[in-house]
């Protein structure tokens, strides 16, 4: 009996190991936040309550992941994404998130919002080195922002903040490290008390590592040093061509010869790019088959010199006996990076994790709360 079956094995014990690599190489006093946001980059966010004891802090980019991830936590969760919404915001400050403000706009949704409110509102200030996404681009308007605060009964800066967007590159950096120094310095001058400085992501706690935490996301998922994960599926079908015959959606593949086609149970619905078509491989039984077609459901691969059949296991990520296609292959594949091609992988691929009687677990299962 054929059963289709897709699955992303994801081993919590090599993510540690990841964990430890980047330890190494931190300050002593350094602090870690482990970003968890777009569900912690594909590879589901029940990976965070095994590295709840291990980390110190936590990081998403908005208020549905603080919810979801309010669950399987204890320690505190930074949201890096401005939010506007009064109502939202009250019920966020409420169960303890610590909010952006990377605007004067955003502040003042909050200084109107603190007459209402008896909690102290923890806010990180986002700072613009240079990557032109979020946060203040002048002295003068985080004075003005600093200001507001100063006047202000409940809301506190936990911390300041910056993104390399380019950590390998020690010029670039240093750029952007000297801008948001003199900011921080600023902030800090005013404030009169001390304020956590978190530039650094995976890439810059190792080249060019500075300040109070480290936010770690995709480097403890996948740095290449340990294999974290496997995504693998099953043959579905065979099917046999003629020469000059075509296959797949506007006959994206002629044959050239005789050729035997399989048919795997995985396909762009769940995830896997279309442009994969043409320039990807996939494992089967520790040989190379070339994806030749890409449907929703399913992908059409040559196997045509490989011996197979029904329901063997089809390797899309992951090692064989002696060959492997790692993420960075399937990236290049499709031309583009690694990050994108585990977050896009869907909900409805089955995700299975090795090492959980080894982890141990803080709460049960992950319930929605409506906002």
């Amino acid at each position: 009996m054929v059963i289709k079956i897709s699955s992303l094995t994801i081993n919590i014990v090599e993510m540690k190991k990841n964990l430890n690599f980047y330890k190494s190489k931190l300050n002593k006093n350094q602090k870690i936040c482990l970003v968890a946001k777009a569900n912690c980059y594909g590879y589901g966010e029940k990976i965070c309550k095994y590295f709840n004891d291990l980390v110190d802090f936590f990081a998403v980019s908005s208020e549905y992941e603080f919810f979801r991830l309010k669950k399987l936590v204890s320690k505190p969760i930074i949201i890096l994404d401005t939010i506007y919404n009064e109502k939202v915001l009250k019920k966020l400050i409420l169960r303890g998130a610590e909010i952006t403000i990377s605007n004067e706009q955003s502040l003042d949704v909050l200084l109107k919002l603190e007459k209402n409110i008896n909690s102290e509102i923890k806010v990180h200030i986002a700072i613009n080195t240079g990557m032109n996404r979020f946060g203040f681009s002048s002295i003068l308007s985080l004075y003005e922002t600093i200001t507001k605060i100063k006047n202000s009964k409940k809301i506190k800066i936990y911390g300041v903040f910056s993104h390399y967007f380019n950590g390998k590159c020690d010029k670039t950096s240093q750029k952007q490290l000297k801008k948001f120094i003199k900011y921080a310095k600023f902030l800090q001058k005013e404030m009169e008390y001390p304020v956590l400085l978190h530039i650094c992501a995976s890439d810059g706690s190792i080249f060019n590592n500075y300040g109070d935490m480290v936010r770690l996301g995709y480097g403890i998922y996948d740095n290449s040093k340990y294999d974290t994960i496997t995504l693998k599926t099953n043959i579905l079908d065979f099917q046999y061509l003629k020469a000059m015959e075509s296959a797949g959606y506007n006959e994206i593949f002629t044959a050239k010869k005789d050729t035997k086609i399989a048919i795997i149970g995985i396909g762009y619905g769940d995830g896997l790019p279309r442009n994969i078509v043409g320039k990807g491989y996939v494992l089967i039984n520790d040989h190379f088959a070339k994806i030749v077609a890409s449907c929703m459901d399913s992908m059409l691969v040559d196997v045509t010199d490989i011996d197979c059949k029904l329901n063997d296991e089809v390797i899309i990520i992951g090692k064989g006996k002696k060959n492997k296609i790692s993420i960075c292959d399937v990236a290049n594949f499709c031309d583009t990076i690694g990050y994108e091609i585990i977050v896009r992988l869907s909900h409805r691929i089955n995700r299975i994790y090795l090492g959980e009687n080894k982890c141990k677990s803080l709460r049960g299962n992950i319930e929605e709360e409506n906002l």
